[in-house]
């Protein structure tokens, strides 16, 4: 994976937003209906929320930053926005940003059912963008943070 870190992270904005975009559409049910092995969907996303505010606190050279759950999964878009464009802002390595981009599409497809485009996984400069997303979310689980 070789980008210039400005245009990975420009990579990590636009399908950050996209996916954000998607979620404030789901009504609760929704947000609690279940996702192996997470528990539910709401679980998903507040997990890739908590992921991408450790890469963040791991870029600005801080410490971890425990996210609060939400009251509400309607607000759970709302703090995966905040946490993306956090990352966005610190990222200095484009590999982060690929990486970190990889790990939030695995998650999409977890919760739309729908595929990687083709052009999306070579702007990745991978093959299977679902895999590689997989390894960074094995890697950069909460409280195992290892860029």
């Amino acid at each position: 994976m070789t980008a210039e870190p400005a245009t990975a992270a420009g990579l990590l904005r636009r399908e950050s937003c996209l996916l954000v975009q998607r979620l404030r559409l789901w009504a609760p049910a929704r947000f609690a209906a279940a996702a192996a092995p997470w528990g539910t969907r709401a679980d998903v996303v507040h997990h890739l929320a908590q992921s991408l505010a450790d890469l963040a606190a791991a870029a600005e050279g801080g410490p971890a930053r425990p996210l609060p759950r939400p009251d509400t999964d309607l607000a759970l878009p709302d703090q995966l926005a905040v946490t993306a464009d956090d990352l966005v802002r610190a990222v200095t390595s484009a590999q982060v940003a690929l990486l970190a981009t990889a790990h939030l599409l695995l998650h999409r497809t977890e919760l739309l059912q729908d595929e990687v485009p083709a052009g999306l996984a070579a702007a990745l400069g991978v093959d299977d963008a679902v895999a590689v997303g997989r390894n960074a979310c094995n890697r950069w689980a909460p409280g195992t943070l290892g860029t």
